[in-house]
């Protein structure tokens, strides 16, 4: 191989580490729970062993130590296979799929790298250390087509949904960040996994890095260098985005307290001022009328002091109605939490609120529909506190691709060992009547340590997405 590749590979490979040491450090982002930031570790990962086997790849064509060749050409492979597991393991991490083929699914990158692993190792006992040098189709059919490949193509699919699930937020500006994103690894998928070393056989035999070079006029290195830096500028920009998510929360908490200070500043008005001025006037009606006045003036009297006391009793009724907190879906946590922290006072059960919901990508509910998770909630953790022999208990919010999945799981006795609890059984009709008035689906089960209360609300559609 030329000299010249060596800088090729030296910003090739730094562009991979550079981006896996941001991935790595932005894993723990505090202001987001999304599916990408909670993946990013593994796209780190990728990044820096991705990087690291480019490097190795530098030190053979400079040749400094050429009695080591074929440790480094293992080392090579076995980086490049690390690095393609992480970047399969982040693609189907953010792939939208159903809660029970969610584990098998995350599962499949660590079975394709086991059984790679496995006859990379026995090909080489039997044949010998350096097999995979003389001879290496395996790793072209396995290590590019069966995983890089796959790989860059899954991640592209799962941010191209991603993004779809954005546009549904009215989140435009982001959601063309992750197409951006998703159509680079969508050509680091071809440029890394289908195009490789001329072969004598189907598809390398036509698809390789020679037809690249007649094509394009350069090496493919200088591409996959170029997508390097291509990825990491993307993957900055859209982090950077989600900063948003916090600016949000503080103006939502901001919008609130104007609201709350502007329904006191009425509420204290109408007391001090509406109330006491009909409070007055129903006084001196009162007092006329003590002086037993004739006839039809009496009469009016005592209208006017029964109309001024209606007045006074509507007027409280809608100062408390007005002051009373609507569960609003942003407000719900906050309520849970309040909830659970009651509960725990005046209980020995230990509470969890665990809350992946994150305002960014939070869907549209109605007041009512939330009011009726929160009361859900309270009925179930009220059966826990009472029939389930419970220490400890679990509240899960986790917002679905498109519904928002509430779990309430304890360590108790379970339902089947709660037979004859009469009060019990009113507590699940009355949380499956609330679940059919929120149009969701309700779950109770046993689990191998004791219940779990599952309930599914569906997102709902605004009125912007209704019109179109």
């Amino acid at each position: 191989m030329p000299k010249e590749y060596f800088f090729l590979y030296l910003i090739y490979g730094s562009a991979f580490i550079n981006m896996g040491i941001f991935a790595l450090q932005k894993k723990d982002v505090e202001v987001s729970n999304l599916a990408l930031v909670r993946s990013l570790k593994y796209l780190g990962f990728f990044g820096i062993t991705h990087g690291i086997s480019e490097w190795v790849t530098m030190l053979v064509i400079a040749d400094l130590y050429p009695q080591q060749y074929v440790l480094f050409f293992i080392l090579k492979q076995l980086l490049k296979a690390v690095s393609f597991a992480c970047l399969l393991r982040f693609g189907v991490s953010l792939l939208p799929v159903p809660d029970k083929y969610r584990k098998p699914v995350k599962l499949i990158p660590m079975v394709v790298f086991i059984f790679w692993l496995t006859f990379f190792m026995l090909l080489m006992l039997r044949h010998g250390w350096d097999y995979h040098l003389i001879d290496p189709r395996y790793n072209i059919v396995w290590l590019r087509y069966f995983m890089g490949f796959p790989g860059g193509l899954v991640s592209g699919i799962a941010l191209y949904l991603n993004a779809g699930w954005m546009e549904e937020r009215k989140l435009g500006h982001i959601a063309k960040k992750y197409k951006s994103l998703a159509y680079i690894f969508f050509v680091y998928s071809v440029l890394d996994g289908a195009i490789v070393r001329e072969m004598a056989f189907f598809p390398a035999s036509i698809i390789n890095d020679t037809l690249f070079l007649s094509i394009f006029g350069f090496p493919i290195q200088i591409a996959k260098a170029a997508v390097g830096i291509g990825i990491n500028i993307l993957l900055i920009r859209l982090v950077q985005t989600f900063g948003w998510e916090q600016k949000e929360k503080l103006h939502q908490l901001q919008k609130k307290k104007i609201a709350y200070e502007e329904r006191r500043k009425l509420g204290m008005e109408i007391h001090d001022g509406i109330i006491q001025g009909l409070y007055a006037a129903g006084l001196k009606a009162e007092y006329l009328n003590r002086n037993k006045p004739e006839g039809k003036q009496g009469e009016i009297l005592q209208d006017i002091k029964r109309d001024l006391n209606n007045t006074i009793d509507k007027t409280r009724e809608f100062l408390a109605a007005s002051s009373l907190e609507v569960i609003e879906v942003e407000d719900l946590i906050d309520s849970l939490q309040q909830l659970a922290d009651r509960f725990k006072m005046s209980s020995s059960l230990n509470i969890d609120l665990q809350c992946r919901v994150p305002l960014l990508t939070l869907g549209q509910l109605s007041p009512e529909k939330t009011t009726q998770i929160y009361y859900i909630v309270q009925e179930a953790l009220s059966n826990v506190i009472k029939h389930a022999q419970a220490t400890s208990a679990e509240v899960v919010l986790e917002a679905k691709y498109d519904y928002l999945l509430v779990q309430v799981v304890d360590d108790g006795i379970g339902i089947e060992n709660d037979k004859g609890n009469d009060a019990g059984h009113m507590g699940l009709e009355a949380m499956e009547h609330r679940a059919k008035k929120a149009e969701g689906t309700l779950k109770v089960e046993n689990t191998k340590k004791g219940t779990m209360m599952e309930l599914q609300v569906p997102w709902e559609v605004s009125a912007d997405e209704k019109e179109h």
